[in-house]
Order: structure tokens, then sequence, then C-alpha cells
């Protein structure tokens, strides 16, 4: 099981992500990226993707942004 598996989410809550590219063909393998701001929608299907090769990437952190950020 990857973290991504046991991270909760809160449907329309920012967070703060650490993702990590785990495809091993791709040229961003094993790289970590930082998400500054990453939206959660539903709380479901939440995810960030690998530009170059479009997989999924495996969440290592999600911290709840505070404060929220205001949309206008």
């Amino acid at each position: 099981m990857s973290s991504s598996d046991i991270v909760v989410f809160e449907p329309a809550t920012f967070y703060a992500v650490t993702a990590r590219d785990n495809n091993p063909d791709c040229e961003n393998y094993e790289e970590t990226f930082e998400v500054p701001q990453f939206y959660s929608n539903a709380g479901t299907n939440c995810y960030v993707q690998c530009g170059r090769c479009g997989q999924r990437m495996e969440i290592l952190t999600a911290t709840v942004l505070d404060p929220q950020p205001v949309i206008s």
C-alpha cells in the first residue's frame, strides 16, 4: 500500500503536498515534487500527475493550509 492510499483528504480543502514519481520508465523516476496549493475537490480521486509520463505520483505528505487560500 502506498502513502497515497492512506492520506484522507477533506472535501473543498487546500493542502501543501509532496509527491514522488515511482515510474521507473520516466525521467522523473524517484524525484520528489512540492505542490504548494493542492485542492482536494470532493475529497476523492485526489492525485498528482507527472508532467512527463502522465502517470499518477505517490502522495507522500499532505498538510492542510492554514489559513486556506481565498478564491475570488
